[in-house]
């Protein structure tokens, strides 16, 4: 008993529980949470997809609630959602209560993906255990960085947790969790060379992918410096295994992550990531100079007798500090660099833990336990730090209290599924408590309408008198029913809508309570569907001009009492019905987002349908009379194309599996060239 005791004491498992352990130990609040009282985050956009999700198992391909509608794949990446609705519904709890119990057992699971890592490179066990120890309860970054020691409350406070709860980077904080593994199953790849390795390296990247876009693109570093850091007569190997193994990765997260969601993603970056699109030669440049450093440092580093994971640790918190510590409100190296400060985190207590090991070895071995039994009290008291740290910040909320919940539950009651206006927080956590659609809501890297931009400034920020007289047109013309104000006395966070008090007077009140004022902007029958003559629609003209003017007609138009009325009716997710009567010429303008996976059908028959200069759908019925009008979502274009590629990669990834043969480099060469 005792020999398997100590067995057990000596293997890696008992590391992976201890830590695991430590660290559930640490955010066991989040397991007992179903809403944080922390409003700023935009975990509330997070929980929403989950909860939309689990609500809607027979279809979910397209979303209503943001930015007037858009393909459930420009909504995130969805991996953690998925995992999240799949837990609420298995666990019959809500997507708020499921969201944290998912991201608080990745977060527990860190560490110990970390130490796995760090004794795959080739580090002791003991220092790997180190190095994961630093990691779950120090924080280097508050050390580094000032207004992050701020920001955190103190040096010794963590941060890692902090961004999770107070920011609600549970994607991110995955991703972290997943990134080690990936680069383990690689150096298995190296050392191996066989289809099984390689297919699990590439399905650890693939859910990388899947989970988060700047994890993704952090890990990418982290391959990097994991190809810098072998060995020279290793290296050719190393960037075929890495390179093989992410071509599998796109194909087997193609259809979650199609290319014509990347391409939406590619358009939407200037807006998104002003800082570097600023400066984006100089900081291509620097980036490439920086890539080049970290290359010929490996390549030096190489040439000496330092071990593989102590050449990984430096190369990467190396990197990582530089991409994290040159960033400011005005130059990036990289879009959010800052956000790189958890990962430089990572490649400091790899540093540490390997340093600590080190000086261990120089302690005579008589005084060894005297120190062993010294560090155990500071450590114990980090813990409880930690742990009394987390008790105090995971903390429910007063829901009673909040404006952004009292608003989201009047507009279920009284307007449910008619779209709104709302920005800052209450935009964040309105379709967690509703099933209210937004004109904005989250996350403008998936937006598909550039006019959004230009509507949402002119609410928030266009103080002068036409600017906010020029807001009811623009609404009406989105179909924006109700605007939610956030005054002095919202418990909004952000309140981006400046001088809230220029909209009294300008609009009906519908309701007021805690703080924020609902205005009626709507003049005409409650409908997405209207009819018009063929010269009423906004043209669509190159790079989306279009006048005011025709703005006002348009808006004017679906607002007419002498029109025919149009019903619209959701009949599921991605399939609508509209019902009205139709003289030969009419048009039917749909104010939902057009793309060409939209269908519209008359009798069973096709009818041409195209897109207007604000985005929107404009139907030629060709009807006469009472008409009938069937709205199918059959995906983006290229869904299929998506669908095979990760069908065949699937495929692929198993027959290696199955098959398990040695691979040589030449064959893995041609594998990148064939695709």
């Amino acid at each position: 008993m005792m020999r398997r005791l100590q067995q057990l004491a000596n293997s890696s498992l008992a590391a992976v529980l201890v830590l695991t352990a430590l660290n559930l130990a640490i955010c066991r609040p989040l397991f007992q949470i179903e809403y944080i009282d922390h409003f700023n985050s935009i975990e509330g956009a997070f929980i929403a997809i989950p909860r939309y999700i689990a609500s809607h198992w027979d279809g979910f391909s397209w979303f209503p609630l943001w930015q007037c509608g858009m393909p459930f794949q420009n909504t995130y990446v969805p991996m953690l959602h998925l995992v999240v609705a799949i837990a609420a519904t298995l666990g019959k709890v809500s997507a708020a209560r499921a969201y944290h119990i998912v991201v608080a057992v990745t977060y527990s699971l860190g560490p110990a993906t970390l130490y796995l890592m760090a004794v795959r490179l080739g580090a002791h066990r003991v220092a790997a255990f180190l190095s994961a120890l630093f990691y779950s309860l120090l924080a280097p970054s508050t050390l580094l960085m000032p207004d992050v020691a701020q920001e955190a409350g103190g040096l010794w406070l963590y941060r890692r947790l902090q961004v999770l709860t107070l920011y609600g980077e549970g994607p991110h904080i995955s991703t972290m969790t997943l990134a080690p593994l990936a680069i383990l199953a690689l150096e298995n790849t190296l050392t191996r060379r066989t289809g099984r390795t390689l297919a699990v390296a590439a399905m650890a990247i693939a859910l990388v992918f899947l989970t988060n876009v700047p994890g993704s693109g952090a890990l990418g570093l982290t391959m990097f410096c994991w190809i810098c850091a072998q060995a020279a007569d290793k290296r050719r190997a190393a960037w075929m295994a890495a390179a093989s193994a992410a071509v599998f990765a796109y194909g087997l997260a193609c259809y979650g992550v199609p290319p014509s969601a990347l391409s939406t993603v590619a358009g939407n970056f200037g807006s998104i990531h002003p800082a570097f699109i600023g400066g984006f030669r100089y900081a291509a440049v620097l980036f490439v100079v920086l890539l080049a450093v970290v290359a010929s440092a490996g390549y030096l580093l190489a040439r000496t007798r330092l071990p593989l994971d102590v050449r990984f640790a430096i190369l990467f918190f190396g990197l990582m500090a530089a991409i994290v510590l040159t960033a400011s409100p005005r130059f990036e190296l990289l879009p959010q660099a800052r956000r790189m400060h958890l990962e430089m985190e990572m490649g400091a207590c790899l540093l540490l833990g390997g340093l600590a090991w080190k000086i261990h070895g120089w302690i005579p071995r008589w005084v060894r336990p005297v120190v062993w039994a010294l560090c155990l009290g500071p450590i114990g008291l980090q813990f409880d730090h930690y742990r009394s740290a987390a008790q105090d910040d995971i903390r429910n909320v007063d829901l009673a209290k909040r404006s952004e919940y009292t608003t989201a539950r009047w507009l279920d009651a009284n307007l449910k599924g008619r779209r709104v206006y709302a920005a800052g927080s209450t935009a964040f956590w309105l379709d967690l408590f509703s099933d209210s659609p937004q004109l904005m809501g989250c996350c403008r890297m998936g937006q598909s309408m550039p006019v959004l931009t230009w509507v949402q400034y002119l609410i928030n920020e266009g103080l002068s008198p036409l600017e906010t007289q020029a807001v009811g047109p623009w609404l009406r013309a989105l179909g924006v029913e109700a605007m939610v104000i956030n005054g002095p006395g919202s418990t909004d966070v952000y309140r981006d809508i400046k001088k809230p008090e220029r909209f009294a007077g300008l609009f009906p009140v519908l309701h007021q309570e805690n703080g924020d004022t609902i205005y009626s902007v709507w003049r005409g029958p409650h409908s997405l569907a209207h009819v018009v003559r063929p010269d009423e629609p906004i043209p669509a003209l190159p790079g989306h001009r279009m006048e005011y003017a025709e703005v006002v007609r348009y808006a004017e138009a679906v607002a007419s009492d002498s029109r025919p009325a149009a019903s619209f009716e959701w009949l599921r997710s991605g399939a609508a019905r509209i019902r009205t009567k139709l003289q030969r010429d009419d048009l039917v303008s749909v104010q939902v987002p057009w793309f060409s996976g939209w269908k519209a059908l008359v009798g069973g028959q096709r009818r041409q349908i195209s897109a207007d200069g604000l985005g929107f759908m404009a139907i030629q019925p060709d009807c006469q009379g009472d008409c009938e009008i069937s709205l199918i979502w059959t995906g983006r274009a290229d869904q299929p194309f998506a669908a095979a590629v990760s069908i065949v990669s699937l495929a692929a990834v198993l027959m290696l599996v199955w098959r398990n043969r040695p691979i040589p480099d030449g064959i893995m060469k041609r594998m990148i060239r064939s695709r």
